[in-house]
């Protein structure tokens, strides 16, 4: 996906620097957005100065820690990943020890099969009547139940009610997922984790970033099919993605993923890679940061002057 963006943006004399490039554009693009957040903390908790735009995107040209908070069974680490980078294994919220869920959703889900989830979250859709529709006929011609997230797309509108389907609004995932025979949702790697863990066959449809990534993944796996981009949502694609999900091999494979992820707590091992590269003792001087965006220029204006 990086390399994607970096090759948007610098044109299509790739491959020389591509990678490096992906890196510094992707890190510069996220330090914008998180900069107010990471300098509140600085200023409040730690008494220290705001760190300037051109000083703080800087983490993939420094030999800095990293720890990835996903699953090493759904992403394993790279080889060349050296040992300053761990994979640590996913963060969940426990919501569901404190949620009761509605009496007539109870009963609902009382009343037959297991059924599949389909939400998109807070995305926008861009029809969302149509996209409702094509979900119940699909859930229809498969025969199964189903659970509408409606979310803040607007899904959910429908000429009359269906018995096999239920509309739902917010609802924690850890505990409705258990509830679910399979899941379909935008591919956030929040809800993606949550899926797994539930040991659901997934289905993604992706709308952007790091969605279609995820979906991939689980393709991979062997626990979904290949996602299905929003703009590609069909009828005929929702249901032989619901019957990929429906066979037995399938959620054999999603039960096994659950399991392997059962061991991994991705909170304290963050804690336990922050502790271990810790430097035991401060340096004697402290290195002035530089800045990536000075060192992305200049592989830009190479990359751009290659012929």
């Amino acid at each position: 996906m990086e390399a994607e963006v970096a090759s948007a943006l610098v044109g299509t004399c790739m491959p020389c620097n591509q990678f490096v490039l992906s890196y510094q554009i992707v890190d510069s693009m996220i330090w914008l957005g998180i900069r107010d957040m990471i300098n509140e903390f600085r200023k409040k908790k730690l008494k220290l100065r705001p760190v300037t735009y051109l000083s703080g995107a800087q983490g993939s040209g420094n030999d800095i820690p990293h720890g990835y908070i996903w699953s090493p069974h759904l992403v394993p680490k790279p080889k060349d990943w050296g040992l300053k980078i761990d994979v640590v294994g996913f963060c969940f919220l426990d919501l569901a020890s404190n949620y009761v869920p509605p009496e007539p959703l109870i009963k609902w889900l009382e009343a037959g099969d297991k059924p599949i989830y389909v939400g998109f979250g807070s995305l926008p859709v861009q029809d969302p009547a149509k996209m409702t529709e094509v979900i119940v006929k699909a859930l229809e011609i498969t025969g199964q139940r189903g659970i509408i997230n409606k979310g803040w797309g607007g899904l959910g509108t429908l000429a009359e009610p269906k018995d096999f389907v239920y509309l739902l609004d917010n609802c924690p995932h850890d505990w409705l997922f258990l509830q679910c025979k399979a899941v379909v949702h935008h591919g956030g790697a929040g809800t993606t984790a949550a899926g797994l863990k539930a040991a659901c066959p997934t289905t993604i449809v992706p709308f952007f970033g790091d969605q279609p990534f995820w979906g991939d993944r689980v393709h991979a796996r062997g626990v979904g099919p290949l996602p299905i981009p929003v703009d590609q949502f069909s009828l005929r694609k929702l249901v032989d993605a619901i019957n990929f999900m429906m066979e037995p091999k399938v959620k054999e494979k999603a039960v096994e993923l659950a399991k392997a992820m059962e061991s991994e707590d991705g909170v304290s091992g963050v804690v336990r890679a922050f502790l271990r590269h810790l430097p035991l003792r401060a340096e004697e001087t402290t290195p002035q940061p530089t800045s990536s965006f000075l060192e992305f220029l200049g592989p830009v204006s190479k990359c751009l002057g290659c012929s």
